[in-house]
């Protein structure tokens, strides 16, 4: 309001007529009512921290949360996996039985009778 009349002083000072005068100050006031004020800019940005803060704190604990949910899922994969790999070992260990098993049941009639062959073909 200080400004307002201030304006209108210096306006009438100049010669300018009463009812212009009065006409430029209605108009400056209309323009400048929706301009924010020191204080309500400062209260903005209070409210802005006050959020940003709020954020952070909401931000920080899901993080924590999904890396707590996360580390439970990879270590039970990890337990899963090192199942899987010990099940393979033992299948393994089965299969290698299982080769050299063939291995004699198939070799040595294979062998003895190369044997018997070999002695056929000598003594004649």
């Amino acid at each position: 309001m200080k400004l307002s009349l201030a304006l209108y002083d210096a306006l009438t000072s100049i010669s300018v007529p009463n009812n212009k005068a009065k006409a430029v100050v209605d108009a400056w006031e209309d323009d400048v009512k929706d301009f924010a004020s020191i204080s309500d800019l400062e209260r903005t940005e209070s409210h802005l921290q006050g959020s940003i803060t709020a954020l952070r704190t909401d931000l920080t604990a899901l993080i924590k949360e999904q890396g707590a949910d996360l580390r439970t899922l990879v270590e039970r994969q990890a337990s899963q996996f090192q199942s899987s790999v010990s099940k393979l070992e033992s299948n393994i260990t089965v299969l290698r039985w299982q080769f050299w098993l063939l291995v004699l049941c198939f070799g040595f009639p294979i062998l003895k009778s190369l044997y018997e062959v070999y002695g056929k073909v000598v003594t004649s």
